[in-house]
């Protein structure tokens, strides 16, 4: 017998960050994509995503055994890969003319995307893990 009894919130929260991860993981693409892909670490969330997504699938379905650990550490690397994008978003943006300008914020990567995929990734594995706190 699966522990998750019924469609508690931390059922319904897993599979609605999986979702999430499929439309951030696209908006991701997309800006990268127009990025060129310059530097190495962009191909990292693109490729979380789907990864994120599917974890969250699988921990929709059990948080038991093994399946539940390998999803868990999915949301963790997830996380370590937002933290990556925090960096690089906010070092590219003080890299260019006029560092930390308003124009740069608005123009440059965009601060927050990196920060909402190491939310949602943090959030996710949390929802997993929060039965057995």
């Amino acid at each position: 017998m699966d522990a998750w009894d019924g469609w508690g919130f931390q059922r319904f929260y897993v599979l609605f960050v999986s979702a999430a991860f499929l439309m951030l993981g696209l908006q991701v693409l997309l800006f990268h994509w127009r990025a060129a892909f310059r530097k190495w670490t962009m191909y990292g969330p693109v490729l979380m995503a789907p990864a994120l997504a599917a974890a969250g699938i699988v921990a929709g379905l059990t948080r038991e055994g093994l399946l539940g650990w390998a999803a868990l550490v999915v949301f963790g690397l997830g996380v370590l890969d937002g933290l990556v994008g925090i960096y690089e978003h906010l070092a590219g943006i003080s890299r260019r003319i006029g560092g930390f300008s308003l124009r740069n914020l608005m123009s440059g990567p965009p601060p927050l995307l990196p920060a909402m995929f190491t939310a949602l990734a943090l959030t996710g594995g949390l929802a997993i893990v929060w039965g057995a706190l």
